[in-house]
C-alpha cells in the first residue's frame, strides 16, 4: 500500500473516531449537571466534530489531488489581496478578544469561570497563531 493511501486509510479511521467521541460525549452530557463541567463537555463535543471536519478536509484534498496543501492558487492578484487583508483584519479582532479575555480572567475569583475563560483565551492564541501561520504560507510573494 502507497504511503498516500496509508494516509488515507489512518485519517479514515480518525474520522470515525471523532464522530464516535462526538457522540458519546453528548451521552455524557445528558449525566452532567455540574454547569463547568457541562461547558467542558460541549467544547469537548464541538472539538471532535471540528477534528472530524478537518480530517474530512484533508481527506478531500489530498484525494483529489498531489499538490501540496499550500500551493493552492487563488485566482486573482486583487482577489489574493483583498483575501490577504481580511485575514489580517481577523488577527486583529482574535488579538483584541485575546486581551478582553485575559481581562476577565483577572476580574474573576470563580475558579471554575476562570478555567473556562483560560480554555477561550488558549483557543484565541491559538486562533491568532493559524491565522498568522495562513497569511506567511499563502500570500508569500514570489520573485
Amino acid at each position: 500500500m502507497k504511503s498516500k493511501d496509508r494516509l488515507i486509510e489512518l485519517i479514515k479511521r480518525q474520522v470515525v473516531i471523532e464522530r464516535q467521541i462526538g457522540k458519546s460525549v453528548q451521552k455524557l452530557l445528558e449525566m452532567v449537571h455540574s454547569a463547568a463541567a457541562r461547558l467542558l463537555l460541549t467544547e469537548m463535543k464541538h472539538d471532535a466534530e471540528k477534528h472530524a471536519s478537518i480530517l474530512q478536509g484533508i481527506l478531500d484534498v489530498i484525494s483529489n489531488s498531489d499538490v501540496p496543501s499550500w500551493d493552492y492558487k487563488v485566482s486573482s492578484y486583487v482577489e489574493k489581496q483583498v483575501a490577504k487583508r481580511e485575514l489580517e483584519k481577523h488577527i486583529k479582532i482574535e488579538q483584541d478578544t485575546l486581551n478582553l479575555v485575559k481581562r476577565q480572567i483577572s476580574e474573576t475569583n470563580d475558579e471554575g469561570v476562570r478555567l473556562l475563560l483560560q480554555h477561550i483565551a488558549d483557543d484565541e492564541d491559538r486562533h491568532h497563531s493559524l491565522l498568522r501561520t495562513i497569511v506567511n504560507n499563502s500570500y508569500k510573494i514570489n520573485p
